[in-house]
């Protein structure tokens, strides 16, 4: 089938403007996210205080412990826990209203998370677990809106974008939450995020369906070719999971760990980066917010050429499916393995900031490969499976704080370095293990219809 858009030279395709909201929802969310970490430097940071007699205090906002600055860090991930209920909840009502549904709650939450702070530092700790459930249930519906609107020679690209919207929040976040603490204070960082994931709110409801059947705005045309492209069983009855067969597929569970050490490395550099630089280098915080930046540049790179490359490899069938997942998978593992051994070994400010750079780019691409995966593994239930995976991804939010936080307890360079060697070596395992297990061809039950025939159901 020739494709032509429409009649109108002007016409953008529907599916573009999803992927560009998702894109802007990435980064809002990831902005949010990654202003955690900056603000509990900066809540735990002592300043010089004027009292109105003219004695001057040393104080910091919050005396939090190391651990407690890790029950706050961590907390966030939590609510990852219920990342499956996201999935099926996708699959029952559709990709767009969930995702909807989880950034109007997390503007809400973030809104209002200064105040609950300053009431309790255990409801405060109870709403960032609200916070990440919420903000999980919208990850788990990309993966089904994909499924819906994005044909599978454009997998890749449709993916690795929102991941550069995520680097881009990431590092927007470093710079602005810097500025804005520097010149006002922590609480207005809370303020602003909340109101700008409020107002993306609004504008996804009016744009973003579920699927291109449901949305009066795209082309015929192209509505045609998405469904000759996707070529999969969609039906609007209610979906019944095999879940023997899930539970059962080995590439599926190998690429759980990878998603699972890919998190470890991104929890740990975007949440503990700006307080390692500190330690080991006695920066401020808004040079701390500069500085941080230079590894989510890096991230939004690897977003931008990865999805191009794999696409590329796969609509030229360089390589087969297969190979260009564990080609991805395992050059990300392994450089993120080399690159946390570069910190360890040098000291060099520029040479940690270059490893780190390094980190970010593979776990970028690394992330968008599995993303892909679950969609070629079986394109109807690629909710689900994300979802679950999103359990291995948010549980390295909730280990990895943890275990820092008993680590790290000087804040002493060999402490860091323990916390590097540790994910250097965790990254080497699930690399090779992926080389060995991991798999990217269609399941032949991508389609299952219960009481099918067996012969045709394996």
């Amino acid at each position: 089938m020739s494709l032509q858009w429409c009649k109108c030279k002007f016409y953008i395709p529907k599916r573009y403007v999803v992927l560009f909201m998702i894109f802007i929802g990435y980064a809002n969310m990831f902005y949010l996210h990654s202003n955690l970490g900056m603000a509990v430097v900066e809540m735990t940071s002592v300043k010089n205080i004027t009292h109105l007699n003219g004695t001057v205090e040393q104080k910091a906002d919050f005396d939090w412990s190391s651990r407690e600055k890790g029950i706050i860090l961590g907390s966030f991930s939590y609510g990852g826990l219920f990342s499956p209920i996201g999935g099926v909840l996708s699959g029952k009502f559709g990709g767009s209203r969930i995702f909807s549904i989880g950034i109007l709650i997390t503007a809400l939450v973030t809104f209002f998370s200064p105040i609950l702070l300053n009431i309790n530092f255990y409801l405060f700790v109870v709403c960032n677990v609200v916070l990440g459930a919420f903000e999980i249930f919208s990850y788990a519906s990309v993966t089904q809106l994909t499924s819906r609107w994005c044909p599978p020679d454009e997998r890749s690209t449709f993916f690795s974008l929102p991941l550069v919207g995520m680097s881009l929040g990431s590092g927007v976040s470093f710079i602005v939450s810097g500025w804005i603490m520097s010149t006002w204070n922590w609480k207005i960082l809370f303020y602003v995020s909340g109101i700008a994931l409020f107002v993306w709110y609004w504008i996804w409801l009016l744009i973003v369906k579920n699927d291109p059947s449901e949305d009066k705005q795209i082309s015929d045309v192209e509505r045609s070719y998405i469904k000759e492209k996707i070529n999969c069983n969609y039906s609007n009855e209610k979906l019944v999971y095999p879940w023997k067969k899930i539970l059962t597929c080995v590439p599926f569970w190998i690429a759980c760990l990878a998603k699972f050490v890919t998190g470890c490395g991104y929890t740990f550099t975007f949440m503990y980066m700006p307080q390692y630089i500190k330690d080991t280098n006695n920066i401020d915080i808004e040079k701390i917010g500069y500085i941080s930046m230079v590894p989510q540049i890096c991230a939004v790179i690897s977003g931008s050429i990865s999805g191009c490359i794999g696409d590329y490899m796969r609509s030229h069938k360089i390589l087969s499916v297969t190979n260009i997942h564990k080609l991805l998978i395992c050059s990300s593992t392994f450089g993120t393995a080399v690159a946390f051994m570069f910190i360890v070994l040098w000291s060099n400010l520029m040479v940690r900031i270059i490893a780190v750079s390094v980190i970010q780019f593979c776990i970028t691409y690394a992330l968008m490969t599995i993303l892909v995966l679950f969609v070629d593994l079986t394109p109807k239930y690629a909710s689900l499976l994300n979802s679950i995976a999103n359990v291995f991804y948010t549980g390295s939010g909730i280990v990895t704080p943890i275990l820092v936080g008993f680590i790290v307890t000087s804040h002493s360079v060999h402490q860091w370095n323990i916390c590097f060697i540790a994910l250097s070596c965790l990254s080497s395992v699930i690399g090779l293990l992926y080389l060995i297990l991991g798999s990217g061809k269609l399941r032949s039950w991508a389609n299952y219809i219960p009481n099918n025939d067996s012969s045709t159901i394996k």
